[in-house]
């Protein structure tokens, strides 16, 4: 498996959409509204931090004795032309709606062929289009339901003799195809709860100049609903905080200067001050054209009054290391697992009685969390210390353990609790809040992230399909974990049956084989909507994941290693079941 690129490097590899040829509009009679236009790749973007080599889309204006469902079909295509402030979109407005009509306040991205149709009124006209997703003005993609319908309305009037949009919703629509072209994911950084970490917020903006600044004022708004109450940011909520000029200019040396509203930095103590500093340089940093980052307060650079000593850096990954826990399958005791050695787990006490399954570990590999065989008893083992039955239930899901010491599991028997138990095995058990799961759903797995902040789950519902979805983590004092957000649904191409972190951003999914000869194909998916689906492997039980993309699969029989795009099988010394890397 190819190692992560750096940040700076993979920011541009995401500004670069994939240019691809399209067909010229047509604008004769058909009722199916065209979604193409001449395309080229367009020369370097200058100030405001625009990409390099992104598809400019030239669709003509209005064209004279057009009819109004040519101009509606028109003003559709022009919304891939976000140049000058959509001008070729606005040539089809009249009236008002030039000046009031705000494109950037959504995009609707859809699928299939959308239909023209006349509305019950006249001079009204309804696009009606199968929903694919929804981008809003802070770039947050919000994927729809599959069968998502909705109907977009307009008002024709005819103008100086042309029919001409006086009344229509703010946002453009695109097909699916063009928001690949036109948009490209970008990273926000907020913070965990102890300010260690730099948690990634992916986002999506147009490909265009003035990326920069929609970067800004989005990690000003906030971090997404899902991570709102389990991440920190050193900027106020939503509270005014915002620029004090319109836009973020770049210089042509590549310096961006954010220029802050004074409200947005009045009353930060200095930890704040340096922090909201890191923050946009993290943010900003690597977006194509940007190389470093200046933030002032009303032309004034952004400094504590009596100077002050920075705080430590968060870091932008949280590694796991190279060792794994697993099981001896002779001996049924804990053992640890690096390249091709097994070797005793040290200081543990013999657990070998309780035949341990699904165990994990912490970062500092003294502190183990294990099941029965029958997953009805969460065990906890401590290295020079004692092991303790911590939880019973009826059918519990693998341990996860955060960052900070806390093992989880779901209960999926009769009360399907999301459990957490904490550090000191002493201390009680906590039931975090999943309000959000609706009747007939259940967790079948979940995987706290490297970070602590997020937690992978896999949701069935009623009729017993899967899906991944990815939830905060919303802690109270002394990081203890009280809820679980309102997740997001995450696309993949199969139902999974676990899914584990790959990294801050992304996570391998798998269904579990149903027997030696399934052959099963594990799913790497990341946060901005891409997947790659690996070679298949017969017999597939289990899945590690750990630093520099290191991916590991269990058979009855092997451990495999991916290699490249190829599972290897390791000779190990001894036979090793259920490996795990911390977390």
């Amino acid at each position: 498996m190819t190692p992560p690129a750096s940040r700076p490097a993979l920011r541009r590899a995401r500004s670069v959409a994939a240019a691809v040829l399209a067909l010229a509009l047509a604008l004769s009679g058909c009722a199916q509204v065209p979604q193409s236009s001449a395309v080229r790749s367009g020369a370097p973007l200058d100030t405001g931090g625009g990409p390099e080599n992104v598809p400019q889309f030239h669709p003509p204006g209005p064209a004279e004795g057009a009819s109004a469902e040519q101009v509606v079909r028109g003003f559709v295509l022009a919304g891939t032309a976000p140049e000058d402030g959509y001008a070729i979109a606005r040539q089809h407005l009249a009236g008002e709606a030039v000046e009031r009509w705000d494109p950037a306040r959504t995009t609707v991205v859809y699928s299939g062929e959308p239909t023209l149709v006349r509305g019950q009124t006249e001079g009204t006209w309804e696009l009606q289009l199968e929903v694919a997703a929804e981008v809003d003005e802070y770039g947050l993609r919000t994927e729809a339901p599959t069968g998502t319908t909705r109907g977009w309305e307009v008002t024709v009037e005819e103008v100086a003799g042309e029919p001409r949009i006086t009344s229509l919703p703010d946002g453009t629509l695109l097909s699916t195809t063009q928001f690949a072209q036109l948009f490209a994911p970008q990273t926000l950084y907020f913070y965990d709860q102890t300010r260690t970490y730099a948690v990634p917020d992916i986002r999506w903006f147009v490909n265009r100049r003035g990326t920069v600044t929609s970067l800004a004022r989005a990690l000003l708004h906030g971090p997404a609903p899902y991570l709102t109450g389990a991440v920190d940011t050193a900027f106020p909520l939503r509270t005014g905080g915002d620029l004090s000029s319109p836009s973020v200019p770049v210089s042509e040396a590549g310096v961006a200067t954010v220029d802050l509203a004074p409200a947005t930095a009045e009353g930060a103590d200095t930890e704040q001050l340096f922090r909201m500093r890191e923050q946009m340089e993290l943010t900003l940093t690597g977006v194509a054209g940007v190389d470093r980052v200046e933030v002032t307060v009303d032309g004034r650079p952004l400094t504590p009054a009596s100077g002050g000593t920075a705080p430590p850096a968060a870091l932008t990954e949280a590694s796991v290391g190279t060792v794994q826990v697993g099981v001896d399958a002779a001996t049924d005791d804990l053992v640890l697992f690096q390249g091709l050695a097994v070797s005793p787990a040290g200081g543990v006490p013999d657990v070998s009685d309780l035949r341990p399954v699904a165990p994990t570990m912490d970062r500092d590999r003294t502190r183990f969390a294990f099941l029965d065989p029958s997953r009805t008893a969460l065990h906890l083992a401590v290295a020079d210390g004692g092991r303790s039955t911590v939880l019973q239930g009826s059918a519990l899901t693998s341990p996860s353990m955060d960052t900070h010491g806390w093992a989880w599991t779901v209960d999926r028997g009769a009360d399907a609790r999301v459990y957490a138990v904490p550090a000191d095995a002493s201390g009680p058990r906590r039931v975090v809040s999943v309000p959000w799961l609706e009747d007939g759903e259940s967790i079948v797995d979940l995987h706290v992230g490297f970070s602590g902040t997020r937690a992978a789950l896999v949701v069935a519902d009623g009729s017993g399909d899967r899906s991944l979805r990815v939830a905060g983590i919303v802690r109270g004092d002394d990081a203890v974990p009280t809820a679980l957000t309102e997740p997001v649904r995450v696309p993949t191409q199969v139902p999974p049956d676990l899914a584990l972190w790959a990294g801050e951003e992304s996570m391998v999914v798998t269904r579990v084989a149903s027997d030696a000869e399934d052959r099963v194909r594990p799913e790497i998916v990341s946060l901005d909507g891409t997947s790659r689906v690996l070679n298949p492997l017969a017999g597939l039980q289990g899945i590690s994941s750990g630093d520099d993309g290191a991916l590991y699969a269990e058979t009855p029989d092997d451990v495999f290693l991916l290699v490249g795009s190829s599972w290897r099988a390791q000779e190990l010394q001894r036979p090793v079941r259920d490996l795990s890397f911390p977390g």
